[in-house]
């Protein structure tokens, strides 16, 4: 097959949700000629995903590492570096959000967001890093949040926290990474039905999505395919003089007021 990243090998973890942006953007890049290396926590949750990329005709295999240990990441980049060789592009998905009021948040509960979410990606570029200096190029992306830069989130100061921590790593990342050709960039999702926006239980929950669409001016809830192709964007050369930047791809929700959601559906 011929396309936009031939040759290319994805690093892309969180990948195992049947409903998610890491498996969207598998295969968007699966379609664009790309190999992938798919991540998740367990390698059961990944085998439809890796069968999916296949069926379009692209290189696959899964890989299991829990992001939050840095040993199981640098093992996995070797692995996969064993089986694709070197990695051109990183794309940290993997995260976790649970609801838990602030008065009630447990230090436990607080290091294990801190350490999926931010410290994840923060593994996961340290161990691509080396390969991507090397050889001048390299595309680190990393997903943040609109619960990160833009908005608070009531009951998720530890998601806050985490998400913004991404956008400040970016940057810093962007600065150091830069001068060797590596490009480091995030992605801060708006309301996009994932399995995660549909937890009745630690976010807004089927209801509480709908509740939102007349407050964003698309006048839609996005679809992990709507962010899915924003990082391609950011992989490819057209982003080439793009770096360290955060982009909200959020149907333009941030132009309203959204309280009111929030509250009917807490």
């Amino acid at each position: 097959m011929s396309g936009l990243f031939d040759g290319k090998v994805v690093f892309l973890t969180g990948a195992g949700s049947a409903i998610g942006i890491g498996r969207a953007t598998a295969l968007a890049f699966a379609r664009e000629g790309a190999r992938i290396a798919a991540v998740d926590v367990t390698v059961d949750d990944l085998a439809e995903t890796v069968d999916l990329v296949r069926t379009v005709g692209a290189g696959a295999k899964a890989f299991q590492a829990d992001v939050s240990k840095s040993a199981e990441v640098d093992r996995a980049v070797a692995a996969a570096t064993e089986e694709f060789g070197e990695i051109h592009i990183l794309v940290s998905n993997a995260g976790i959000a649970k609801k838990k009021a602030f008065i009630a948040l447990t230090d436990e509960d607080w290091q294990r967001t801190i350490d999926v979410n931010l410290g994840g990606a923060m593994h996961c570029a340290r161990a691509v890093a080396p390969q991507m200096i090397s050889r001048g190029s390299g595309r680190i992306i990393s997903l943040s949040s609109l619960m990160g830069g833009w908005w608070g989130w009531s009951e998720h100061v530890h998601y806050n926290a985490s998400k913004a921590g991404i956008e400040g790593l970016t940057r810093g990342l962007a600065m150091e990474l830069g001068p060797h050709g590596v490009t480091v960039n995030a992605v801060a999702p708006g309301f996009v039905r994932t399995a995660q926006s549909m937890s009745v239980e630690h976010s807004l929950g089927p209801e509480g999505l709908e509740l939102a669409v007349p407050y964003v001016p698309l006048r839609r809830i996005g679809d992990p395919e709507d962010i899915a192709e924003v990082v391609l964007f950011l992989a490819s050369d057209a982003s080439r003089y793009m770096t360290g930047q955060t982009l909200l791809v959020d149907g333009g929700v941030t132009l309203g007021d959204l309280g009111s959601v929030f509250a009917q559906s807490s």
